[in-house]
């Protein structure tokens, strides 16, 4: 290959002293530097997370990635945080007369075709892609899909999850011990018949009644999805027992599938409205200490 392809990437005249200019040639970025009478041009990406680097700016005599400040000498390319990053820089010159700033075509030629560029310039955010991730940001890949998607691939609520704790440390059901009380009393022969039915407020007006002594427990809506929300409510049902609103407020779906629905009060009253108790089998009330309330109770 012929060396010295002359390629103009830039007007002299409109670069500004010190202040990076964006080009782009043979599918490669390039990052433009003016320095008095002087020009670098270096391969346009950070090295850290590929940010555009034209989109950084100068700070004395390094170059800073405008997304993690990542540094470059602007006239080696070397970073002073790390010397064993580099930038490339390739061969450029000034022609004033011309007003034109060139590269050396060639040689952009030659390194991209040793370090192809996986970035799609035609699609949606395609020039802007994060080909590298770090664990420090694990959700970017989801930001993106949502940036180019929408929810069109979530459903409408979007995706959802346990208030964003991973399964694997969510409790399980082989987590929970069961304390029989023995010591308290004989324990009962396996074919013995058991009432689990409990009464809430037998003196009241109307006592809440559950076939079993658990309730589907406070995770609002929003937390959980509307989907969710009414297939627990349904369940709660089909098992004889209630379920509690949380306190984001009363889905309407969530009670009309439920004849044993619990209206929350916690300490923030989000979503609380006192009319709307008298709708409700019985509301739940939180009190306690810290961020997250520690104690509860239920009033029929």
């Amino acid at each position: 290959m012929n060396k010295n392809l002359k390629v103009k990437i830039a007007k002299w005249s409109e670069l500004e002293n010190k202040k990076p200019a964006y080009a782009l040639y043979a599918n490669v970025d390039l990052v433009i530097i003016k320095n008095g009478e002087e020009v670098s041009v270096f391969y346009g990406r950070c090295l850290h997370r590929g940010a555009l680097l034209a989109d950084g700016y100068v700070d004395g005599d390094n170059l800073i990635c405008g997304l993690h400040f990542g540094d470059y000498r602007i006239d080696s390319g070397v970073s002073e945080y790390n010397n064993a990053e580099k930038l490339q820089k390739f061969t450029s010159w000034v022609d004033k007369e011309a007003d034109a700033v060139y590269v050396d075509g060639n040689e952009i030629i030659e390194w991209q075709e040793k370090h192809p560029q996986p970035y799609k310039r035609d699609e949606y955010l395609g020039l802007y892609a994060d080909i590298h991730g770090t664990e420090e940001e694990p959700f970017n890949g989801y930001i993106r899909h949502l940036a180019k998607n929408g929810l069109s691939k979530w459903g409408h609520h979007g995706k959802t999850s346990s208030m964003g704790v991973p399964l694997t440390k969510l409790p399980k059901w082989e987590d929970i011990q069961i304390v029989t009380a023995q010591l308290a009393r004989k324990p009962l022969q396996d074919d013995a018949p058991v009432e689990t039915g409990l009464v809430i407020g037998p003196k009241a007006r109307k006592p809440l009644k559950l076939k079993i002594p658990i309730f589907v427990s406070d995770m609002s809506f929003g937390a959980l999805s509307e989907e969710a929300k009414t297939a627990l409510s349904k369940g709660a049902e089909l098992a004889g027992t209630g379920i509690c609103s949380g306190e984001g407020g009363m889905l309407p779906e969530e009670k009309e599938n439920n004849s044993r629905y619990f209206y929350e009060l916690a300490s923030g009253k989000f979503g609380w409205d006192i009319e709307k108790v008298k709708d409700v089998q019985a509301f739940h009330f939180k009190a306690g200490q810290g961020a997250k309330t520690g104690t509860g109770g239920h009033l029929p």
